[in-house]
């Protein structure tokens, strides 16, 4: 093969990488040899975190630490769901008092609030992972979660889905929130 052969085929190797999601540079393009990260990441304390009466929803596809490589990088993450009869804007005041005193700073998210959605708050550590704070609707946890949330309360007060989740790189090291 001459050299403008071997430059071809190399550029080739290195298109098709590039398309296809695939990357040479990255140590952790699957999740084997992760080792203990995913359960470091799922006791992390910012996920237990809840508003007084908040009750843990244990069971689904939110229980726990996981570590997935679908997207040509492996990632961690861990989650957690709550119910809490009250309004979403209580949740939102309860963690911004006290991710702050946790260590923890909210970051301002521009365009995360999608149509008809509540806004997100994400929270960064200088030496922790980054966290999210999200609300899901009854439908979102049937299909993505597989929890049966029940039927909605009667009366005046809201019943309100929680989605607490941190996410770290492979190597259980930090990640900014976006």
């Amino acid at each position: 093969m001459n050299m403008i052969g071997l430059w071809l085929l190399l550029a080739t190797v290195l298109v098709g990488a590039t398309l296809s999601g695939c990357s040479f540079l990255s140590p952790f393009t699957t999740c084997e040899g992760t080792g203990p990260e995913p359960a470091a990441l799922d006791e992390l304390s910012a996920l237990d975190l809840h508003p007084a009466g908040a009750r843990s929803v244990a069971g689904g596809a939110a229980d726990g630490a996981t570590c997935t490589d679908d997207s040509g990088d492996a990632w961690l993450s861990a989650d957690r769901l709550y119910v809490y009869d009250g309004s979403a804007a209580d949740v939102l005041a309860y963690y911004a008092r006290e991710l702050p005193a946790a260590g923890r700073h909210p970051v301002e998210l521009p365009g995360a609030v999608p149509e008809g959605r509540i806004p997100v708050t994400c929270f960064e550590s200088p030496d922790r992972p980054s966290g999210t704070v999200d609300f899901e609707t009854p439908a979102d946890l049937r299909e993505f979660y597989q929890v049966d949330p029940g039927p909605e309360p009667t009366g005046s007060v809201p019943r309100t889905w929680i989605h607490v989740f941190a996410e770290a790189s492979a190597d259980g090291s930090r990640m900014d929130c976006w």
